[in-house]
């Protein structure tokens, strides 16, 4: 038992009495639906499960209806609350869930030889935290459609989707608490915590009742004030649904110019907020007053289709002032959705001619054709054919323009596997010049793709490549494994190399070494990355992986090459998403340092943070370089809630812009702050459950014979608590075995009852304490431990 005794020590005086006294005693009571089902006090291991199959013929029936659950989950991902399924069938199943970010429900109907439905209901942009404790309701009404209700609030309403409940189930023959039962293969959601009841309603409850019983675990904001030289602005949704012709947008990256231009670029994804395949064009919008105002958006490209620009990334070259966007380009059809390989093929979509590479093309009959200089097109003999190409990628036959190289509808089709583009623009964002393939210089023929690092690159300003531009990237390898990496120009961005990946040379677990392109194994994947410059000139590249924290490589040679060690930085959590990392334009207590932004959970894209990383020498590497690690020293919550991919700039006087993706695919926020709002200690300690009064309920005459009940009431400050495990007291009166079981609970007030064993009359000691395996938690999910006494309560009794 992990807390300290909890102890009620009673005194007694106890007289034998002929008759039996009456208390007095009543409440009041309140009249409301009975439940079809009630299900208590189930703490729940991961994979394990609570069978309600008595129920089923019940369940099974039902059109509509209402569920409450009070929970708190302890485990991570989407996880069953309640489900209703086929177990034959991989996708035959309802099923109610929660996970740190939403709460909804699937209504997946498969019936053998009939087409599949998912009817998915989903109340997301939440952030429920791990162990606290929550009430949620689900009424699905004929007429009203979907309500779900979170701790007082109705947080989803939904009118457009088809109305089905459990009826609408193939066949089921399982239903439980705590997983989701399918076929051999299919992610049962595993429910890990306390379910401190479930009840299923056959009727939709009103929404004032389901308020009221799910306020119960509302909480109060644990927020200290903000210090008067902290400063925040309010998001500015900058893409939205309906601007610039699209619904969906995605992939933040934000970059500030040396004239201060601030520009946001993003996919702009038309038909859907999918990766490719898809339609997604590189779109911008520029501020030139660091954020106040955005002008109207910008195409860098538009391809026509379901070709598509995906992922940008910008730097600027301090020296001719070109700014450069990398982007990964797909022509229609190509792309990763659909799984690796399915839509996308290895090569670079180049072969050599005469010692030069050339992107190469097919007719439908499969003969092969060669861009060449001044986009001119030569068949496979070597011949100059009618067709050239421009380097937007339209198509001309005879000099007039026929269709896009890249489009659904053309002659002559590219390779189909990822293109790394270039663009540039020498008037601060206004026109693109572009694209510019670097698949040539850049990608392996083992690469099925090759993509850009989201968010920005950097231009070195120490060290001996001192001017060097730098894009994080990634690949994938030959058995169909990320791997980071950057590619790098000397020469001001006219040509391009790779460096090796971080994961060439890597000295993993029992010393195992791994080559970049056939390293195998999920564990040592490291994909979107981002690229931030020491003090000494050294890289550390900030990766996305699968730890549940962010991973940093480092380089001597301008990332050429990385050291072998991969440090996983435990201090800081982050899920499997792409993070923001940049050298911060100030200093922090008299320190250099790192910003980086990414979602504060191991799993899960919730609640958005920045932190700044102090810089601190720690030592020196084998080759005698020093050694550079991170002091994360201040984090600050920037967004609850949703927190996707996102990317950071410095502004003017040390302030700091942000732009993150606030929903999944439709708001993209920016904010700005300052150095000190980091540095605000914004949260408060959640409280310790406090104990008010713990006491015999009696009325007088206080008298007691053998087998009177007596009745104790345990009272906290708290708002509410949750009792979980044994739900009884065990003690010794005079001697004698007391048992006390829950009899009610009314949010902080509890009474226990139990029956008085035979006893003389006089004086007894009552000593009580909780069952050995009791928890007792507060709203915000921490555990009673302290010890609970109380002493000389005397009662009196007569003896018969």
């Amino acid at each position: 038992m992990n807390k300290k005794a909890f102890l009620l020590v009673l005194v007694f005086l106890l007289v034998v009495s002929a008759f039996q006294p009456v208390t007095g005693l009543s409440a009041a009571s309140e009249e409301s639906a009975e439940p079809t089902l009630r299900i208590e006090n189930k703490q729940l291991s991961s994979g394990e499960s609570v069978d309600l199959n008595n129920k089923l013929n019940i369940l099974k029936q039902q059109e509509e209806g209402t569920i409450v659950v009070r929970f708190r989950y302890t485990g991570d991902s989407i996880m069953s609350l309640f489900s209703l399924s086929n177990n034959r069938l991989a996708n035959g199943h309802f099923h109610l869930y929660v996970s740190p970010g939403a709460i909804g429900s699937e209504n997946r109907y498969e019936k053998p030889g009939e087409p599949q439905k998912n009817i998915h209901i989903q109340a997301s942009n939440l952030s429920l935290k791990k162990g606290e404790v929550y009430t949620l309701a689900m009424s699905v009404d004929k007429e009203e459609g979907y309500k779900y209700f979170l701790d007082g609030e109705l947080i989803k309403h939904d009118q457009t989707s088809p109305v089905k409940f459990l009826a609408n189930i193939y066949e089921p023959n399982s239903a439980k608490l705590g997983i989701t039962e399918r076929a051999s293969g299919g992610n049962p959601y595993p429910f890990e915590g306390d379910i401190d009841f479930f009840e299923f309603y056959s009727t939709p409850l009103s929404d004032q009742l389901l308020i009221n019983t799910t306020e119960v675990t509302s909480k109060e904001a644990l927020v200290n004030p903000m210090p008067d030289d902290a400063y925040i602005t309010e998001p500015a949704s900058l893409f939205y649904p309906g601007f610039m012709g699209s619904n969906n947008y995605r992939i933040p990256a934000l970059f500030n110019t040396k004239e201060n231009t601030l520009i946001a670029g993003i996919d702009r994804r038309v038909e859907s907020g999918a990766d490719s395949p898809n339609n997604i064009d590189a779109v911008i919008r520029r501020s030139f007053d660091e954020g106040e105002t955005w002008d109207d958006g910008i195409v860098i490209n538009d391809y026509p289709d379901e070709a598509s620009n995906i992922d940008l990334a910008f730097l600027q070259d301090r020296s001719t002032e070109r700014i450069f966007a990398l982007v990964d380009g797909f022509p229609h059809g190509a792309g990763l959705m659909g799984g690796f390989g399915t839509n996308v093929s290895k090569g670079t979509g180049f072969k050599t001619v005469n010692g030069k590479e050339y992107m190469f093309l097919t007719d439908e009959s499969g003969n092969e054709y060669t861009i060449r200089e001044e986009g001119k097109v030569y068949d496979e003999s070597g011949a100059l054919t009618e067709y050239t190409v421009d380097m937007e990628r339209n198509l001309y036959q005879d000099g007039e323009k026929i269709d896009n190289i890249f489009s659904e509808t053309s002659p002559l089709k590219p390779f189909k596997t990822s293109y790394l583009e270039l663009y540039y623009s020498d008037d601060e964002g206004e026109t693109w010049t572009g694209p510019i393939d670097l698949n040539d210089e850049v990608k392996e023929d083992w690469m099925m793709f090759l993509g850009a690092g989201p968010g920005n690159g950097i231009q070195l300003k120490e060290g001996p490549n001192q001017g060097r531009l730098v894009f994080p990237v990634y690949f994938i390898n030959d058995n169909n494994r990320q791997a980071s990496a950057v590619i790098y120009s000397d020469d001001n961005g006219e040509t391009w190399h790779r460096g090796e990946s971080p994961n060439q040379g890597r000295i993993v677990g029992n010393d195992k070494v791994l080559d970049e392109k056939t390293f195998e194994g999920w564990q040592y994947e490291i994909t979107e990355a981002q690229v931030v410059e020491m003090p000494d000139g050294q890289l550390k590249l900030f990766m996305r992986n699968h730890s549940g924290h962010p991973q940093i490589a480092t380089s001597f040679d301008g990332g050429e090459t990385w050291h072998h060690e991969v440090v996983t930085e435990e201090a800081v959590d982050a899920p499997y998403s792409q993070m923001s990392a940049i050298k911060y334009e100030g200093m922090v207590d008299g320190k250099e340092a790192v910003v980086l932004s990414s979602a504060n959970d191991n799993s899960s894209r919730i609640n958005g943070a920045v932190r700044f990383g102090l810089i601190k020498e720690n030592g020196t590497y084998e080759n005698g370089r020093l050694k550079y690690d991170f002091n994360w020293k201040y984090a600050q919550l920037v967004k609850e809630g949703h927190y996707g991919y996102s990317s950071l700039a410095n502004l003017s006087g040390g302030k700091l812009g942000l732009f993150y993706e606030g929903t999944a695919n439709t708001e993209m926020n920016f904010i700005k702050f300052n150095k000190e709002f980091l540095k605000w200690d914004k949260f408060r300690e959640a409280p310790e459950p406090t104990l008010e009064a713990v006491q015999i309920i009696s009325s007088p005459p206080p008298v007691y014979v053998k087998g009177d009940e007596i009745r104790v009431d345990v009272s906290f400050e708290d708002a509410y608590i949750m009792l979980m495990g044994e739900r009884k007291l065990h003690g010794t009166v005079g001697g004698e075995q007391l048992t006390l079981q829950l009899e009610e609970q009314n949010k902080n007030h509890f009474t226990f009852t139990g029956t008085l064993p035979d006893l003389p009359a006089g004086i007894h000691d009552v000593k009580l304490e909780p069952a050995e395996e009791s928890r007792w938690f507060n709203e915000y999910g921490k555990l009673y431990e302290e010890d609970i006494l109380l002493k000389d309560e005397i009662i009196t009794a007569k003896k018969q």
